[in-house]
C-alpha cells in the first residue's frame, strides 16, 4: 500500500479566505475597505442628490426594491469621518487654537529714522508755535509796563494842588500831612485807599474818600464827627451820636454841651457795651428834651415859656434812673426810668406855675415817683423848705 502523503495545504493566515477557484486571497485591510465602501457610498448619494430634488413621482424608474441600498447611504461629514477613538482636538487643551504662522516683518533702519524725525518734527513745531506765542504774550506786558510808567512819571500828572472839603474841627494842613502826599508827587501813583485809611485814624474823622482829579488834581471830601455830649469817664471826653466817647476833650471844645455823668472808667472798661447802650439812652433823652415837637408843646401850656431850662448836666444811675441837672441855679429833676414824654409833660406844667423866680430857686422835682398827683417839689433854704403839691391837670 502506498502510504498517504499528506497534502500541502497552506495555513490560512488570519486576514486570508479561501477563493472559489482555489488560489488564496488576501481580505482587504478593514481601513482600506473602510475607504472603498465610503466613496460608493458617495458616489451613490452624489447620483441619487438630483432624483431627490426632483419633486415628480418616478413613473419609468425600477421598483425601489431593485435599487441600490447603496445610493441611499447618507453622505458623512468632516465631523463623521473621524474615527471615533481620536479625539475631536488634536491640542490637549480645547480651547487653544493651533499653531498659526506669524509673519514677522523687518523695517529697515533708515524707514525707521525716517519716520522718527519726521514725528520729531511735527512736535517741535507745535512746541515752537506756543514759544512763539508765549514770547509774544510776555513781550506785549513788558511794552505794556514801559508805557504805563512813561504815562505814570510823565511831568503833566503830578500833583499840583490837593483840595480838602471844608471841616468844623479839623484844619485843611493837618489832612494834608496826615494824608502823606505832597505837591509834585505822582498823582496815578498814588494808593488812593491808603490815603483814606490814614486821614481816617483822626479821632474827629469818620470816614474819608480821596479821588484823582485829572491832569493834576487830589480830591479829599472828608466826613466828621458830631459831639453830641461829654462824659466824665476818669477824664472829660467827647461822645458821639452813637454813644461813643472818641476823643478827650479840650476846653474849646466843651462849650455848650451837656455833661453825661454817673460811669465810672472802671465800669466802663469791663462792660463797654453796657455803658454805650446807657450813654445812647441819655443822649435819646437829651434829644427829646430838646425836640422842637416837646418845645412846642410846652409853648402851648399855659405860662409856659418860649423854651425849656438849658441843662448843664444829665446824672444816670443804675438804681434811680436819670435825672436832670438845670443849668441857672442847679436844680435837679429826676426823671426815674420810662414815660419820659408823660414827664417832660408834667414838668412843663410845673415850670410854668413855679416862673423864672422859682426856677432859680429850685432844688429837686422829683417826678420818678408812682403817681403824677401829687409832685414833692424842694427848694433852697432861702426860698422855700419842705414840700409843695400840685393839683393835676
Amino acid at each position: 500500500m502506498k502510504a498517504k502523503t499528506p497534502s500541502k495545504t497552506p495555513s490560512r493566515s488570519p486576514g486570508t479566505t479561501p477563493s472559489k477557484t482555489g488560489t488564496r486571497e488576501s481580505a482587504p485591510s478593514p481601513r482600506v475597505a473602510g475607504r472603498g465602501a465610503k466613496n460608493s457610498a458617495a458616489n451613490a448619494a452624489d447620483n441619487a442628490a438630483p432624483a431627490a430634488k426632483s419633486t415628480r413621482a418616478p413613473t419609468s424608474r425600477r421598483p425601489a426594491a431593485n435599487r441600490s441600498e447603496a445610493r441611499y447611504v447618507a453622505r458623512e461629514t468632516p465631523r463623521d469621518k473621524a474615527p471615533a477613538d481620536e479625539p475631536r482636538h488634536r491640542n490637549f487643551l480645547p480651547w487653544r487654537r493651533g499653531n498659526r504662522r506669524i509673519t514677522v516683518q523687518v523695517r529697515s533702519p533708515a524707514l525707521w529714522l525716517a519716520e522718527t524725525l519726521a514725528a520729531l518734527g511735527r512736535r517741535l513745531w507745535i512746541v515752537g508755535k506756543v514759544l512763539l506765542a508765549v514770547a509774544a504774550l510776555v513781550g506785549a506786558v513788558f511794552v505794556g509796563r514801559l508805557a504805563v510808567a512813561h504815562v505814570v512819571n510823565a511831568p503833566r500828572f503830578a500833583i499840583r494842588q490837593v483840595r480838602v472839603s471844608a471841616m468844623a474841627h479839623v484844619a485843611e494842613d493837618d489832612i494834608t500831612r496826615l494824608a502823606g502826599v505832597e505837591i509834585g508827587d505822582r498823582l496815578l501813583a498814588i494808593d488812593t485807599d491808603a490815603v483814606a485809611a490814614r486821614i481816617a485814624h483822626h479821632p474827629w474823622i469818620v470816614s474819608a474818600q480821596v479821588r484823582r482829579e485829572l491832569p493834576s488834581t487830589l480830591v479829599i471830601d472828608v466826613t466828621e464827627r458830631k459831639a453830641a455830649a461829654l462824659a466824665i469817664l476818669g477824664g472829660l471826653y467827647l461822645v458821639d451820636e452813637a454813644g461813643h466817647p472818641f476823643k478827650r476833650a479840650t476846653l474849646r471844645e466843651t462849650e455848650g454841651l451837656v455833661v453825661i455823668t454817673g460811669i465810672p472808667r472802671a465800669a466802663y472798661a469791663d462792660l463797654r457795651e453796657a455803658s454805650e447802650a446807657a450813654l445812647r439812652e441819655a443822649l435819646a433823652l437829651l434829644a427829646e428834651y430838646e425836640h422842637p415837637d416837646s418845645l412846642a408843646r410846652a409853648r402851648r401850656t399855659p405860662g409856659g415859656a418860649n423854651t425849656r431850662p438849658p441843662l448843664s448836666e444829665i446824672h444816670i444811675d443804675a438804681r434811680a434812673g436819670y435825672t436832670l441837672v438845670l443849668y441857672d441855679g442847679g436844680g435837679q429833676i429826676r426823671l426815674g426810668q420810662g414815660r419820659v414824654t408823660d414827664k417832660l409833660a408834667r414838668l412843663d406844667e410845673l415850670l410854668a406855675d413855679l416862673g423864672s423866680k422859682g426856677i432859680a430857686a429850685l432844688r429837686t422835682i422829683h417826678l420818678d415817683g408812682p403817681s403824677n398827683d401829687r409832685i414833692p417839689i424842694s427848694f433852697r433854704d432861702d426860698v422855700v423848705a419842705g414840700e409843695s403839691a400840685s393839683p393835676a391837670r
